[in-house]
């Protein structure tokens, strides 16, 4: 697939929720990193791929979103491009057209030659460690952590970077400039807002569009914290400052904590309708799901 193209004419569908799968599966425990499921139990991590490959997905993104903190995080990476690859190749040979989940002969018809050109990103998430001055993380010693994993993605031949859920602007710009200067494939850019309309960390939407985009982001978006429908508002305030595609991947609604698991209050269809409000409201480039999403929720949001 090639990604800058297909955007052009089509909305790039991403997948759902990793973590949110992988405890479901009983594999892995509260606590525990999901990315080490990469060399513990690879059939884990290629059955969540392969799920929303066959619910819709165009591109799923690695298992890796805390891989930073790793020692070992080059293996991690390897493996997990190697699993998605091995899906999305599997996905290839196995799969009946998309277009045939469908009833409807009109959107059967649309979709079915939508089928077999999936592809995969390096999932990329924030450090975890403060930088300077309000922690003790150096701006370089970021990029070169940044950078490492760029170059370790594409040595997997990763075919897009995809760096998710920043709160911190300084961090989200060295990540996009560290993937930029380090490779050329396209780059996926997104921070998590708050209902305020900032991120934890207090950052604008203007200042974040401003930034991402001039440090050489080919999509930029607003993933987790929120709802669909917290997101519109958020959609629409990131249209009026950039010019490049733009990504809304929200959470499954807000979550309500209940027998000390996160609960979400959003079903499937609710979310692929309120997405659908968004896509047509605002025009967005580029739809998936975060936390709480599953397949089911994917699937809705391809019929649309």
């Amino acid at each position: 697939m090639n990604i800058r193209e297909h955007i052009k004419n089509q909305i790039l569908i991403l997948d759902g929720g990793m973590g949110t799968m992988l405890y479901k599966s009983g594999k892995l425990n509260r606590g525990e990193n999901p990315v080490l499921l990469n060399l513990q139990s690879p059939e884990t991590v290629k059955s969540v791929h392969m799920a929303y490959l066959q619910a819709g997905a165009d591109m799923i993104l690695t298992n890796t979103f805390a891989v930073a903190g790793e020692p070992n995080f080059e293996e991690i990476i390897k493996s997990a491009v190697g699993i998605a690859k091995e899906a999305v190749e599997e996905f290839r040979q196995t799969a009946e057209p998309r277009g045939a989940m469908f009833a409807d002969v009109e959107t059967r018809e649309k979709c079915r030659f939508a089928c077999f050109d999936a592809c995969v990103a390096l999932n990329v998430g924030p450090i975890g460690e403060m930088l300077e001055p309000l922690g003790e993380l150096r701006a370089e010693a970021a990029y070169e952590k940044f950078k490492l994993q760029v170059l370790a993605g594409v040595s997997a031949s990763a075919d897009a970077i995809y760096i998710e859920t920043m709160t911190d602007l300084a961090e989200a710009e060295i990540a996009v400039r560290a993937a930029r200067e380090n490779c050329n494939l396209p780059i996926f850019a997104t921070m998590s807002f708050e209902e305020n309309l900032r991120t934890f960390m207090g950052v604008d939407i203007p200042s974040m569009a401003e930034t991402l985009e001039r440090a050489g982001a080919d999509f930029i978006g607003i993933n987790c914290s929120v709802g669909p429908v917290q997101m519109l508002t958020m959609a629409a305030e990131l249209k009026k400052h950039t010019s490049l595609p733009i990504i809304i991947k929200p959470n499954a609604g807000l979550p309500t904590i209940v027998n000390g698991e996160a609960v979400y209050d959003v079903t499937p269809e609710e979310f692929a309708a309120n997405m659908r409000k968004i896509i047509d409201d605002v025009g967005v480039s580029v739809v998936g799901g975060c936390c709480g999403t599953t397949p089911e929720f994917i699937e809705e949001l391809a019929k649309i």
